[in-house]
């Protein structure tokens, strides 16, 4: 029997393309910046539709016939880029008009069932408003939140518990991960994993920047082990991921505002807060420090591996202490197959470098550790944020502050393209580069992080591509710095690290 297909409807004014009102000119349309990757990576796996409310036409600000232009000419603008949108559903009625196709009824998603052979258990509706999530619980499929669009405006509308995302870049990255999961749920191994930990267990697991090591972070006994496995300091403190609001408040003890505004505007996401932590946080996952290190992962799989726990896990990234953090379960396994309890593969990490760190614990914001937020957008909500003050024999705040991390075997070093050209010849050297391709046979293995010089991609491909280059016996890595804004941040802090 021929399997259903899986759907994502989209919402489409906030969600793909910026809301501007009323639209009646296709020449008003602006498609977001991250529309035509997300969408392009999504058909892979599911059918593509537009469920949109145009109220304007029945209260008379604009005509069917243009909006029915303007979703013409989104379908052809995406159609010319390969991206295929199977229907477009438009209801035009005011939502006092009380018709049976407004949302939050699923009455297009039912149409589409039926026309289009859907599974709309397996399937997704994405929008900025909570009458998207609504409707796809009223038929079914799963609700994901974008802050995009009217999304901060309404989000206090939202019910608690629903899945909220930065926009619709992470709704891709949620939607690929989510297969993994239902997988994993499928086989009892996500189950099993959380009665694992527990009963005091280690397991490794997916986040969206890199793959952490696991164990309940109030056993004590657990959590050493984690010490153990990775051959961590113990003066390291640990990041606790939490599921909800409910376990973030069993670690801190205060919440100021502007990290509460952090909290609202990038969590689920690649952002670890530090604030003051309650008594009974054990002193061996804070370093005996008096505040906690505290994130909610941005990946389905993460989030339902800690609820099922029903405890906050405490998880440094998944490999030896010191060495290139793991962004496939094949990482995991290459480096600790057989020193944890279990593996969960939850699919390659769609950020794919550690979490911005940012602590709570002073007067003023401080910026410990560059990740995968983006600095900019940090001060963009919260205001400006300060550099940790380093100095010799200093106490370790938190995770990857050490002058030496994120290491391969091989010597790394970080050289421009004029330090390459004086260096002697005779060495198998590989090159790490953003985009720049160096002439023929200079060196042994070239990796290009990205092609078209998006450093969100880059970020993605950073630590796979150093593991690449690692195993071919080289004498030396050669790494070009890229430009220094938005992840290019976090990219040279590692490098740099690494190169120490």
């Amino acid at each position: 029997m021929k399997a259903k297909r899986k759907a994502v409807f989209f919402d489409r004014d906030g969600t793909f393309i910026e809301d501007r009102g009323d639209l009646r000119d296709p020449g008003e349309v602006v498609f977001f910046p991250d529309t035509e990757d997300a969408l392009r990576a999504l058909q892979k796996d599911f059918l593509l539709f537009i469920v949109t409310n145009q109220s304007g036409i029945g209260k008379g600000r604009i005509t069917r016939a243009e909006a029915a232009a303007v979703n013409a000419y989104v379908e052809r603008r995406l159609l010319e880029k390969g991206i295929r949108i199977e229907a477009v559903y438009c209801c035009p009625h005011r939502r006092d008009e009380g018709c049976p196709c407004i949302k939050p009824n699923p009455y297009f998603l039912h149409q589409a069932e039926r026309d289009f052979d859907l599974n709309l258990s397996e399937s997704f509706v994405v929008g900025d408003h909570p009458h998207d999530v609504t409707l796809a619980e009223n038929a079914g499929a799963r609700g994901l939140y974008l802050l995009t669009g009217h999304g901060m405006k309404h989000r206090d509308e939202l019910p608690s518990g629903r899945i909220v995302l930065r926009g619709i870049r992470e709704a891709a990255a949620w939607m690929a991960a989510d297969g993994y999961t239902r997988r994993l749920e499928r086989s009892g191994a996500l189950e099993d994993a959380a009665n694992l930990l527990r009963q005091g267990g280690v397991a490794a697991f997916p986040t969206e920047t890199v793959y952490g090591l696991g164990a309940d972070a109030f056993n004590e006994r657990a959590v050493a082990r984690i010490f153990e496995i990775k051959r961590r300091p113990r003066f390291d403190p640990l990041i606790v991921h939490v599921a909800d609001r409910e376990q973030l408040g069993r670690m801190v003890a205060a919440i100021p505002d502007p990290a509460q505004a952090l909290i609202d505007r990038f969590w689920p996401g690649p952002l670890t807060i530090v604030l003051p932590k309650k008594g009974h946080v054990p002193d061996l996952v804070t370093a005996g420090l008096s505040t906690v290190a505290v994130r909610m992962p941005g990946h389905p799989l993460a989030l339902e591996l800690i609820r099922r726990a029903e405890t906050p896990i405490a998880a440094p990234s998944a490999n030896p202490f010191g060495q290139t953090s793991p962004t496939t379960a094949q990482h995991v396994l290459d480096q600790l197959a057989d020193q944890m309890d279990q593996v969960l593969d939850g699919g390659p990490c769609s950020v794919g470098v550690e979490s911005t760190i940012v602590s709570f614990a002073g007067d003023r914001p401080v910026l410990l550790r560059p990740g995968g937020l983006p600095r900019e957008d940090i001060e963009a909500c919260a205001g400006p944020v300060t550099e940790p003050s380093v100095h010799a024999g200093s106490q370790v705040v938190a995770p990857g502050m050490l002058p030496r991390h994120y290491a391969p075997q091989t010597k790394l070093q970080v050289l421009s393209s004029s330090d390459v050209a004086n260096l002697p010849r005779g060495s198998r050297m590989g090159l790490l580069t953003l985009n720049e391709v160096p002439p023929p046979g200079f060196f042994a293995a070239v990796e290009v992080l990205s092609a078209k010089g998006d450093l969100r991609e880059a970020a993605a491909h950073l630590f796979g591509a150093i593991r690449r280059l690692d195993r071919l016996n080289l004498d030396l890595i050669v790494a070009h710095t890229v430009p220094e804004s938005g992840l290019g941040l976090a990219i040279n802090d590692r490098l740099r690290r690494a190169a120490k």
